[in-house]
């Protein structure tokens, strides 16, 4: 996402364009990342609502509870919005303390663990990674529910992609996916993006030496015909030379 000036000097926003899961199949959508606590938002693209239209974007995230800043920075997504201003300060500070889900599924924070106070000898030790509650791992199961197929993940859904959906950890959704659904195995829309790909790939390099080839031809074929022009030349005047000396 990135800010640009208008025609009066206002910002205008732009944002990351992707694919996300709608209705039956996918569709095109904006994102917009808090940056407090990098929760996610989707504007889903139509007719109606253009990259191209920058305060119809702006009001569709507003709508859904959004502070849509001067640059991405200083977006806010709902949970965020609600908290005191200092909490929205604490980013890279206690993210373990307070981990807002994205908005559409839950606002539940993590519990920040009491530790005892530093001794002054003693070096500070980074806190520890928040570890998967029970209803961290009802969520993940129920998105993996709707996206997991009987082969693997439907449409563009991956691991990775799941994790960056709802905010959590990559590894998170792996335990939960191989303890209750399975192997992640290979997704049906990567493997025909691959294929495709290798297909194009084939057709390509044929169709660069066929040209190289061509090209060539084409080159020893002009130097022949510039040969034969210069001999027929060379022809002529000996002709010509032969009237004048032997009538």
């Amino acid at each position: 996402m990135s800010a640009t000036a208008g025609p009066k000097g206002a910002p205008i926003r732009h944002f990351e364009r992707t694919t996300v899961s709608h209705g039956a199949g996918l569709a095109g959508a904006l994102r917009i990342v808090c940056g407090c606590c990098e929760a996610s938002g989707y504007a889903i693209l139509s007719t109606a609502l253009r990259q191209d239209e920058p305060d119809t974007i702006r009001d569709h995230f507003r709508a859904g509870g959004w502070r849509v800043g001067a640059t991405p920075a200083e977006d806010r997504c709902p949970a965020c919005r609600r908290r005191p201003p200092v909490t929205n300060r604490m980013k890279g500070q206690d993210m373990a303390a307070v981990k807002p889900r994205k908005a559409a599924m839950t606002t539940k924070a993590f519990a920040v663990r009491p530790t005892a106070p530093p001794e002054a000898a003693t070096a500070p030790q980074a806190d520890p990674p928040p570890a998967m509650d029970r209803e961290d791992r009802r969520i993940i199961t129920e998105k993996l529910d709707d996206v997991y197929g009987d082969r693997g993940y439907q449409g563009s859904w991956t691991d990775t992609t799941l994790a960056r959906d709802l905010n959590v950890p990559r590894a998170w959704v792996s335990e939960v996916r191989e303890a209750f659904f399975g192997p992640e195995g290979s997704n049906p829309l990567l493997d025909e993006y691959t294929e495709a790909k290798a297909g194009f790939d084939r057709l390509h390099a044929g169709f660069m030496a066929a040209r190289k080839t061509h090209c060539e031809e084409h080159d020893r074929l002009l130097k022949l015909a510039m040969d034969l022009s210069g001999k027929a030349d060379e022809i002529v005047r000996i002709g010509r030379r032969i009237e004048r000396e032997l009538g």
